[in-house]
This record gives C-alpha cells, sequence and structure tokens, in this order.
C-alpha cells in the first residue's frame, strides 16, 4: 500500500507550507507515523492515509514553525489555559469541552483531538504510541 507522501499531505493540511515546515521535518514525521500506524490494524488505506498525516500533523504544530522559531519552538500557545489573572486581567477556558478524557498531550491540538478519538473507534486505543 502507498504510504501518505509529503505531496499528499500538503495537499490534505494546507496550513503546513514548505516555507514554515521543510519537507524533512514532513518526511520525518509521516515515516514515523507509517510504522505506528500499522496495515494490520489500519487496514483502509485512505484511513490509515489520514491518521497518518494526523500524526504528522499534531507534531509539527507542537514543533512550531520555521516563522515561530522552528522545531521545538515556544508552544505555549497550545497550552489551554483554564484560569490566569495579569494586572486585573484574567482569561479562562473550559477545557473540558475540548479535551479528550485519558488523551494526553494528544489534547494540545486539534489534529491529535481527531487523532485519538480516531483510535478510539477503530479499536487502537489500547496500542502504545
Amino acid at each position: 500500500m502507498d504510504v501518505l507522501t509529503i505531496e499528499q499531505f500538503r495537499a490534505n493540511f494546507p496550513e503546513f507550507i514548505e516555507d514554515n515546515f521543510p519537507d524533512s521535518a514532513v518526511k520525518i514525521r509521516l515515516s514515523l507515523a507509517a510504522k505506528f500506524f500499522s496495515e494490520e490494524t489500519w487496514t483502509d488505506p485512505e484511513i490509515r492515509n489520514h491518521v497518518i498525516g494526523l500524526y504528522a500533523a499534531h507534531f509539527l504544530k507542537l514543533e512550531g514553525s520555521a516563522a515561530e522559531g522552528g522545531h521545538g519552538g515556544d508552544n505555549s500557545a497550545l497550552a489551554q489555559v483554564s484560569s490566569m489573572s495579569v494586572d486585573g486581567a484574567s482569561v479562562s477556558y473550559d477545557t473540558n469541552t475540548s479535551a479528550e478524557d485519558g488523551a494526553g498531550t494528544w489534547n494540545l491540538t486539534a489534529y491529535g483531538r481527531e487523532l485519538w478519538q480516531l483510535m478510539q473507534l477503530f479499536g487502537a486505543g489500547a496500542r502504545q504510541l
């Protein structure tokens, strides 16, 4: 079965443009995902390629784009604020409605939350990733 290519990934996730996310960064995430999401568990090629794309998108988003400082950039904007107050201004978010119970760091991006949901639906929830 053909695994998701960099070109297909960029077509499916157009926000990950090459200027901000070099091919080398995308390639390593797609390669890792192809190993983690086996053909034995993910028998439908379209669904398998979608979860491979979600996995790559999740980690690329966490690593940050070149515009945000490249790999390991500041990811504080991804944190789900529950309550914060500075100089009389405060912010809080209802993190329970957007978080998947037990998903841990998969909750940090929309891609990770969708991937978590699909892993639960397709019976991959018990697999160690």
